[in-house]
C-alpha cells in the first residue's frame, strides 16, 4: 500500500514539473515572439505567468496553498503595475494581507 502511495506521489511531482516547464517555455515564447499590441497578448501573458509561478512555487515550497497565495499576490501586483497604480505602499499592503492569511490558515489547521 505504501508503495502505491509513493508511486502516485511521484507521478504528481512529475506532472507538476512537466507543467512548470511547459508554462515557463510558453511564457518565454509569449515574451519574445508575441506582439504586445495584440488584444489577447497581455491577458494570456498574465494567466500564463500566474500558472508558471503557481507550479514553480508549489514545487519549491512543497506546499500548494502557499504557492497559490504567493502566486495570486505577485500576479495581482503585476496587474496593479500594468494599470499604473502599483507602488511600494500597495506592495506592503499585499504582503501584509498575505501574511495575515498565512497566520489565519496556519491557526485553523
Amino acid at each position: 500500500m505504501k508503495l502505491r502511495r509513493k508511486n502516485v506521489a511521484e507521478k504528481k511531482v512529475r506532472l507538476s514539473f512537466i507543467l512548470t516547464v511547459v508554462f515557463w517555455i510558453s511564457l518565454l515564447y509569449i515574451f519574445f515572439f508575441v506582439n504586445p499590441e495584440n488584444n489577447l497578448a497581455i491577458p494570456i501573458f498574465i494567466v500564463n505567468f500566474f500558472f508558471a509561478m503557481l507550479f514553480t512555487l508549489s514545487i519549491i515550497l512543497l506546499n500548494t496553498r502557499r504557492g497559490l497565495m504567493i502566486s495570486i499576490a505577485v500576479t495581482f501586483f503585476l496587474i496593479l503595475r500594468l494599470v499604473g497604480v502599483g507602488n511600494l505602499l500597495n506592495l506592503i499592503l499585499i504582503v501584509g494581507i498575505l501574511t495575515a492569511l498565512e497566520f489565519y490558515f496556519r491557526k485553523s489547521y
